[in-house]
């Protein structure tokens, strides 16, 4: 009489047991990507001929920094700004606010319009250990104003007339590598010949 055989049961149960597993981690880790917070830091950057404008450019951003000094010959980089945001996987972030970019006119008191947004963002599956973010859009936008024309006043200075002119830089679908910092535009100044430089870094929270 042949004894029952065990094995073709065993490797279901065990095949079963490595299924289930599989997924369970797959689960785990999809669940581990949506809930995970991330830190979105933009660096505002500048680069002018005047003399008159210095600054150090942070540590943090010392790679960066050497890629931007060998491809352009300005005298001066300066760090004009810098904004935060945290958000999620498949979050948005949108910034407005008011600054001052003093470095577009020789008498520029008024305020420079920000808003910056960070679209659609998402975790893409890591390659070769590497794990890439991505946002569908990336809009960064100013209202910065021109002095056109002085008007006479009381004294010799005379009263200036300010008009609001607009610069920006819109790019879709844009890939850095998480927590390097990357240059991601420029946009030029009007009426000088300094030039603004976005780097944007991304880290977990």
């Amino acid at each position: 009489m042949n004894k029952p055989s065990f094995r073709p049961r065993f490797l279901f149960l065990a095949a079963a047991a490595l299924l289930l597993g599989s997924i369970s981690v797959f689960g785990q880790n999809s669940l581990t990507n949506a809930d995970q917070s991330f830190e979105a830091t933009l660096h505002v950057l500048i680069g002018s001929d005047d003399t008159t404008q210095r600054g150090e450019l942070p540590r943090s951003l010392d790679g960066v920094s050497k890629q931007i000094r060998d491809n352009f010959t300005f005298k001066n980089y300066r760090l004009m700004n810098t904004y935060y945001g945290r958000l999620a996987n498949n979050g948005s972030l949108e910034y407005k606010s008011v600054s001052s970019l003093k470095n577009a006119s020789t008498e520029l008191d008024s305020p420079t319009f920000l808003d910056w947004q960070l679209a659609s963002f998402k975790v893409e599956p890591p390659t070769s250990g590497d794990k890439n973010l991505s946002m569908q859009i990336f809009r960064f936008g100013a209202r910065v104003p021109i002095v056109i024309a002085k008007l006479a006043g009381e004294d010799s200075k005379g009263v200036p007339v300010t008009n609001y002119e607009s610069v920006g830089l819109t790019l879709t679908k844009v890939s850095i590598a998480e927590g390097s910092p990357t240059l991601i535009g420029t946009i030029s100044l009007p009426r000088t010949t300094g030039t603004v430089f976005l780097v944007m870094t991304i880290r977990p929270a």
